[in-house]
């Protein structure tokens, strides 16, 4: 939240209603939902069906790309709006979902380096929407609310792949579907309410190199450099259970498997998320880190024990795989939401871009990473090792440790009277 310099809110919540701040939140959940039912489902997929490692090198390039243009995302948020940015990030994510529809190896990897575009304004301005959408004291349940309705993509998308792989003849027909899907997504990106539209005092941007200056600065705060191990551990984790996980499955079974995963992100969005406003964001992330390490400790076990695994299976897959995607599902979605949370409650609204900037850079070197390491070092196959699971584990350990310090530092210098008030005025 924003205090003027008496420590009262600037837009109150009697100047925003809760219902038309909650109405966007919506709106925009439902647009990620049909792009990510797409993007997700087909991501899931690339390192499985794509010829040889081209599915994991697109995808490492896709998050290096991120890394790379991710700092000009607050100068072009602040140019076109949070709205008009998501949209415009959303349409790269259309040109890599077509590019694999027929691979060429040249024309999927330069895809790959669009939709790192995309990705790094997309997420940079979802995170800053949602921020000045909520009060201060409706971060935790905002996020989540957002975060779960986001995750039915995993369900809804993954068990779409399932039930349609085994009737088309190869791969295409596969990524034509989910390619249309994802346009629906930006559609209706296209009708959320703009950020700017009751905003009668716009600053001007400051010139893109004072823009990067600024955000450079946020990312050697002491929070941020604290929150790196935790954040750039989710990146990891995302590459690990859908570019590695998946490889110990058969391909027929991955979409089933998955969509697991996508029902542990809505329990641990939904269910659990909303609870961080009134015990705080550390506790969940404690509860989201034990869980994916017991998704690490099943994953290793299916690895050591083959397919199809011990007894009961399902689809030639056993039990334990299903219930470690559950598990990395609810993981992912703890880490995320509460790490977005504490994000907005630590920054002030003309640092929160920077901030959401400065999340994506980790996060991203985090996933990058995680797709480059699973090729020398893959855990599956017979020379397959444990070792991304040991670095996942280090990452996880040191970054919830730091994660409880900056909330407890926060907590202790916070103004009492940062209690409520919304960002901004949407319509």
């Amino acid at each position: 939240m924003v205090l003027a310099d008496d420590g009262t809110p600037l837009l109150t919540q009697s100047q925003q209603p809760r219902k038309t701040r909650m109405g966007a939140i919506i709106a925009v959940s439902c647009a990620f939902v049909m792009l990510f039912l797409a993007y997700n489902s087909l991501q899931n997929y690339v390192t499985s069906l794509l010829p040889g490692n081209l599915g994991n090198e697109s995808l490492a390039v896709l998050y290096v790309s991120v890394c790379c243009f991710v700092f000009s995302a607050p100068h072009i948020s602040a140019r076109l709006g949070d709205k008009w940015t998501m949209i415009a990030g959303s349409l790269c994510y259309l040109v890599y979902m077509g590019s694999v529809i027929h691979p060429i190896r040249w024309v999927v990897l330069s895809a790959a380096v669009v939709i790192g575009f995309g990705a790094a304004i997309l997420w940079v301005a979802v995170g800053s929407y949602i921020t000045k959408a909520s009060a201060a004291a409706e971060l935790g349940k905002n996020n989540g609310i957002f975060w779960g309705t986001f995750q039915l993509s995993g369900i809804l998308g993954n068990l779409f792949a399932y039930f349609i792989f085994n009737h088309l003849n190869g791969s295409t027909p596969l990524f034509v579907a989910l390619t249309a899907a994802g346009g629906v997504g930006v559609l209706i990106l296209l009708f959320i309410p703009n950020d700017r539209l009751l905003e009668t005092d716009v600053p001007t941007p400051p010139p893109i190199r004072q823009e990067i200056r600024a955000t450079v600065s946020n990312l050697f705060t002491v929070e941020q450099a604290a929150l790196a191990y935790i954040v750039i551990y989710s990146g990891l984790e995302l590459a690990f259970w859908t570019g590695e996980f998946p490889q110990l499955l058969p391909a027929d079974s991955i979409g089933l498997v998955l969509a697991f995963a996508g029902v542990g992100e809505v329990v641990g969005a939904l269910g659990l998320s909303r609870l961080s406003d009134v015990v705080g964001c550390s506790p969940l992330v404690v509860v989201g880190s034990l869980v994916y390490c017991g998704g690490l400790a099943l994953a290793a076990w299916l690895k050591h024990a083959g397919l199809p695994g011990p007894e009961p299976a399902w689809e030639s897959v056993s039990w334990i795989a299903y219930l470690a995607a559950f598990c990395f599902g609810i993981g992912d979605s703890l880490v995320n939401t509460q790490s977005y949370a504490l994000i907005g409650k630590l920054f002030k609204k003309e640092e929160t871009t920077r901030a959401f900037t400065v999340f994506q850079l980790y996060q991203n070197v985090g996933s990058a990473g995680g797709y480059y390491i699973g090729v020398p070092l893959p855990m599956h196959g017979t020379n397959g090792s444990l070792g991304l699971v040991w670095i996942q584990l280090y990452l996880l350990v040191v970054g919830t440790a730091l994660f409880c310090w900056v909330e407890r530092r926060y907590l202790k210098t916070r103004p009492k009277s940062q209690t409520n008030g919304a960002h901004w005025d949407v319509n």
